[in-house]
């Protein structure tokens, strides 16, 4: 990636309960120049705590999109980026907000990223996480170790303003990853497959889909590698139900 641009990044929250977080956040986002803002079942966003403290950017209130859920407000962004105050078992891979050039330095230009945050009581739960493939978390060195949504929001969007217009170091080889539409319906698909066969156990779903969602963040396949595993998928469903039709 050359660089990054406000207009390549949206900040999405899940399940916001504060309006006074909403407006702070939308000020923020003013202050970077960065106007796509993401409200996953939000509250009252345009509450007047939230007008309030939206000051000069209120009109992002005005244009800020909702969703349902997470994996609809994701389905244009390749580069998710979730945000955790601790370690999980469950992410192989967390990267300090300090090393952020580690991650952005991976991916080509225009890249479509999403910078993603939880819930102020608890932050993203484990299912969001599934839905990223970059995981950050924000060090912090006094008593308490989480943020205040907004505040983090700040922290994070200050640090990727440090690389617009720059140029980190190249890897030999750019990946541009799939969509996260064309990632969640091929693993949905894989699962498809899984139940068809009597391999996926109903109290082994969860910890498989996991595993697996782990495994994609890491590789990061492109759509063309997307296109080409969900063929493996269809030829197996074929053979599947080709020999459903022998059974007497």
């Amino acid at each position: 990636m050359s660089s990054i641009h406000p207009e390549q990044i949206a900040v999405i929250l899940v399940e916001p309960t504060q309006p006074g977080n909403i407006g702070s956040t939308a000020r923020a986002m003013d202050n970077m120049g960065i106007t796509d803002f993401r409200l996953v079942n939000p509250c009252h966003y345009f509450h007047p705590e939230a007008r309030m403290f939206s000051m000069n950017a209120r009109y992002l209130l005005h244009q800020a999109k909702t969703y349902e859920n997470l994996e609809s407000a994701l389905a244009d962004r390749q580069l998710i980026i979730g945000t955790t105050a601790r370690e999980r078992d469950k992410i192989k891979k967390l990267t300090s907000l300090h090393n952020l050039e580690q991650i952005i330095s991976n991916y080509p230009e225009d890249i479509k990223i999403a910078l993603v945050f939880g819930t102020e009581q608890s932050g993203l739960r484990n299912e969001h996480l599934d839905l990223c493939n970059e995981w950050i978390y924000i060090p912090t060195f006094g008593k308490s170790s989480s943020l205040n949504l907004s505040q983090a929001v700040v922290v994070a969007l200050y640090e990727l303003s440090k690389y617009f217009g720059k140029k980190p170091v190249q890897t030999e080889y750019e990946i541009v990853p799939a969509s996260s539409a064309s990632i969640e319906g091929m693993k949905t698909h894989l699962f498809s497959i899984l139940e068809k066969t009597g391999f996926l156990h109903k109290s082994s779903k969860e910890t498989v889909w996991t595993s697996f969602s782990d495994m994609i963040g890491r590789a990061k396949p492109d759509e063309r590698d997307v296109r080409m595993i969900r063929g493996f998928f269809n030829r197996i469903d074929v053979t599947i139900r080709r020999l459903k039709k022998k059974l007497p």
